[in-house]
């Protein structure tokens, strides 16, 4: 048998829920990826980039002309003016994706199944001054592309715990009780999937 590496100790401060929520999304996010296996899909944050790297190189191709040419020139202002107006545009479109597309999405990722595939999408979120990780998880399922009938199901369920059940008197998240509650989470959703 092989022996499972330890897992890294993951310590935030108890007074600030945003640093709570964000260490508990990363130990969801490593407990999907190592234990549950699924991998993770990056399509959120590759479109961020891409919206991002245009921007720059719309500002830097717009800098670059300026270099080049004295700014006094009519052509100059105008494509200057032009640089800066698609910078901003892209980004944007960056934060108007992340606010309406992404959301509070920390996870989405699939794995296969001798069914098929099965698809997770995680959100998270905590409240000011309520210290509870409200977690959304929707999983679908779909029968796999040689399977004669063509099935596809899903579940969606929400979950809030207080973070006091998952970290100690020194803000060291107790992975045994986390990975626990997070295991019967899915469970739970598993169990309630729907045609």
């Amino acid at each position: 048998m092989a022996n499972e590496a330890p897992s890294r100790v993951i310590k935030a401060d108890k007074s600030s829920l945003l640093e709570l929520k964000n260490a508990c999304d990363e130990a969801l996010k490593e407990y999907l990826e190592s234990k549950a296996g699924y991998k993770q899909s990056h399509k959120h944050t590759d479109i961020k980039l891409a919206l991002g790297y245009l921007g720059c190189i719309f500002a830097a191709a717009g800098s670059y002309y300026g270099y080049v040419h004295p700014f006094e020139l009519p052509a100059t202002k105008f494509w200057t003016g032009v640089s800066v107006a698609l910078y901003y545009l892209f980004n944007a479109l960056m934060m108007a994706y992340s606010y309406l597309v992404e959301k509070d999405v920390i996870f989405t990722g699939s794995k296969t199944t001798p069914d098929g595939t099965q698809t997770v999408s995680v959100s998270s979120s905590v409240k000011h001054y309520n210290p509870y990780y409200n977690l959304d998880i929707h999983i679908e399922y779909s029968s796999s592309p040689n399977s004669p009938t063509k099935i596809k199901k899903s579940a969606h369920q929400r979950f809030s715990t207080a973070f006091q059940f998952w970290y100690d008197e020194d803000g060291v998240l107790v992975n045994d009780y986390f990975e626990a509650d997070i295991k019967k989470f899915f469970t739970n959703t598993e169990a309630a999937k729907t045609e």
